[in-house]
């Protein structure tokens, strides 16, 4: 009698240890584990992100300097004291005209007098400052064919653009 008791027992334990394990619900309590950590990781990044959020408002609220910046930048906005410079945009080069003036007495390139000798020089200074340039030379009826000729080979000599002679 009480090796069939022992037998009843160890046979119940053994279904109840079957029946817990191969229980179909047991797969819904495992899915619904896994969607538990997924919801806890969740709601950990959104307390992380309203944490920041309640920082930006406490800054926005509090701190004058964060509140001007933000107006400064969504709307333009300038202290009274300040000038504000917005440039657009070149749409095209535009080529400046600089006059070289030859006569008899002296040469005058863009409003300076300079000497012949210093002519290639010159040039090459105004070239560095003003790439987009383009010269024009006049030369006075005056001028004598030598250094009418000088000019014109240090004109030429020289890495400028387009060079438009006049009389």
């Amino acid at each position: 009698m009480r090796l069939a008791a022992v037998l009843v027992f160890i046979g119940v334990v053994l279904g109840a240890i079957y029946f817990v394990f191969s229980h179909p619900a047991q797969d819904r309590l495992e899915e619904l584990e896994r969607e538990l950590q997924q919801l806890q990781a969740q709601n950990e990044s959104l307390a992380d992100e309203n944490q920041d959020l309640e920082r930006q408002i406490l800054a926005l609220r509090d701190d004058p300097r964060v509140a001007e910046r933000r107006a400064r930048e969504a709307v333009g906005l300038a202290r009274p004291e300040e000038l504000i410079f917005q440039f657009d945009e070149p749409r095209q080069e535009t080529s400046v005209q600089v006059r070289l003036q030859v006569g008899t007495e002296h040469l005058e390139l863009a409003g300076r007098v300079v000497e012949l000798p210093d002519l290639a020089e010159q040039l090459q200074i105004l070239q560095e400052q003003i790439p987009q340039m383009t010269l024009s030379v006049t030369v006075d009826d005056d001028v004598g064919p030598i250094e009418r000729q000088r000019v014109i080979d240090i004109v030429e000599e020289s890495p400028l653009g387009p060079v438009r002679w006049g009389d």
